[in-house]
């Protein structure tokens, strides 16, 4: 069960992270995007200073997860000779956070500042081109020592990302679902612990429950159990079910529709169209695909490709051809994924259920 060390959330639960990181050392090299940190570098600085450790590097110009901006950053740390590195931000700011950390050979600590993403407790990290293209997945050897989400950070972040973050782990159950399936088949990977399903299928449940109100709340300014709930459904409920399991249809299908150059959504938004194609590819009963079609519809995540773009039917086809026979993730599936048949349920989600 892969798991980071230690995950902490709550309102100020980022005054923690001194007496949390202590034992690690007392120099710590802290990098992040340019928004974050000045939205929650005051706080980490304070946090920091009050347990004695020294902040010897401070970088806050990450705007992509490259192999460039990883060996600027390494060198950086190396020269200042940090012991740990504090990762500050979204998704490519802490994805990069740990790339750089492994490769100091030191612990890395991520704190959100939005919920968008459940890279802060991910043993994995996005690796892109210079020109924002998607490059590799890059697999550490460990997880975070510690994971901080002060949800007074993150309750007063755009709405927006929430709902991005929201699309992300709807996934989390049907992809977990189908390589357990998978793995019980073809017994030729490791088998999935009923912890990661049950986080899955908690999750799930979360986002049902109090997605649409966590969402209304964030519109209006207030910070609510709901909106709590959510962030630890993202952030962590997803973060370890994925991380346990693995992607399937949904993220095979999502990596083929950005391939084409002609979808426009956020991550999120479309891997939430690519959950509902999913669902009707495995033919799940009519019931459960409304209701997860509903919720998206209430809650303003796309359950047609007009809201993500319009490619062509050739645009189409090559989707459905690099998800069925060339993304990694298309072996978590119990049965074959034949280009027609993806294309016939993506037909039906088009036409409504």
């Amino acid at each position: 069960m892969v798991t980071p060390s230690l995950y902490l959330q709550g309102k100020g639960a980022i005054y923690h992270l001194g007496q949390k990181a202590l034992p690690f050392g007392d120099k710590a090299f802290v990098v992040g995007g340019r928004t974050a940190l000045s939205i929650a570098g005051d706080r980490v600085r304070k946090s920091l200073d009050s347990n004695g450790i020294e902040v010897v590097g401070w970088k806050d110009d990450i705007k992509d997860c490259t192999h460039a901006t990883i060996n600027r950053l390494v060198e950086d740390g190396k020269r200042c000779k940090g012991h740990f590195v504090v990762g500050v931000g979204g998704g490519r700011a802490v994805d990069t956070a740990k790339v750089v950390a492994w490769k100091m050979k030191v612990p890395a600590m991520t704190i959100g500042t939005q919920c968008a993403t459940n890279a802060d407790a991910s043993i994995e990290s996005i690796i892109y081109t210079e020109d924002h293209k998607f490059l590799e997945d890059l697999v550490l050897p460990r997880s975070p020592v510690l994971v901080i989400e002060d949800t007074e950070i993150i309750s007063k972040a755009p709405f927006k990302y929430m709902v991005w973050g929201m699309g992300d782990a709807l996934a989390t159950k049907f992809e977990s679902e189908a390589y357990a399936k998978t793995r019980q088949k073809k017994r030729d990977g490791v088998w999935p612990t009923a912890s990661a399903l049950a986080l899955a299928d908690g999750c799930f449940k979360s986002l049902m429950e109090h997605g649409f109100k966590a969402i209304t709340d964030l519109k209006n300014g207030i910070h609510s159990l709901d909106v709590d709930d959510v962030i630890e459904a993202v952030k962590l409920s997803s973060a370890l079910a994925f991380e346990n399991t693995d992607c399937a249809l949904a993220h095979a299908l999502h990596n083929g529709l950005t391939k084409t150059g002609q979808v426009k959504g956020e991550h999120g938004e479309i891997v939430a169209y690519a959950t509902i194609v999913q669902t009707v590819f495995e033919k799940r009963p009519k019931d459960e695909i409304r209701q997860i079609v509903e919720w998206c519809e209430k809650v303003g995540l796309p359950t047609k490709l007009k809201a993500i773009g319009e490619p062509s039917k050739a645009a189409l086809r090559q989707a459905a051809e690099w998800a069925c026979d060339k993304d990694r993730n298309a072996k978590n599936m119990p049965v074959k994924m034949r280009v027609g048949d993806l294309l016939e349920a993506i037909e039906q989600v088009e036409h409504g259920i």
